[in-house]
């Protein structure tokens, strides 16, 4: 692919991409390592594993993405383990929220129109 742009644009331009740790969402990579046993047990062992790594994300993105997941209840909020939904979620190759629509809609018998729906809010918009 090529792309075509002014110089003074070439000089804005960084080096190097920023790691894909820290620039996408933390919240699947989170259910993970719970899943894995990869942290310590309790609060704050996947922050500390995930400081653990070569270009760590920031702190504020790892106390969002915990704080998410506790919000729809895939971890616990006493001490970060998964929950049930969690364990299911963390199966899932997808966003935890879209996930747990998933999972309820299977549960209460509708899994085909929030299929579609899921499907059209997971994609960026093409406008």
């Amino acid at each position: 692919c090529y792309h075509l742009f002014p110089s003074w644009r070439l000089h804005e331009l960084s080096a190097y991409q920023l790691p894909e740790i820290q620039r996408t969402p933390l919240e699947q990579l989170c259910l993970q390592v719970r899943k894995l046993n990869l942290a310590a047990p309790g609060c704050g062992g996947v922050a500390e594993f995930l400081k653990r790594v070569l270009t760590p994300p920031s702190d504020l993105s790892l106390a969002n993405a915990i704080t998410t997941l506790c919000a729809i209840q895939a971890l616990d909020e006493r001490d970060e383990s998964l929950t049930v939904l969690g364990e299911h979620l963390a199966k899932l190759p997808m966003d935890p929220k879209i996930g747990k629509a998933l999972v309820f809609a299977c549960l209460f018998g509708c899994l085909s129109p929030m299929l579609t729906i899921t499907a059209i809010v997971s994609y960026r918009t093409p406008f």
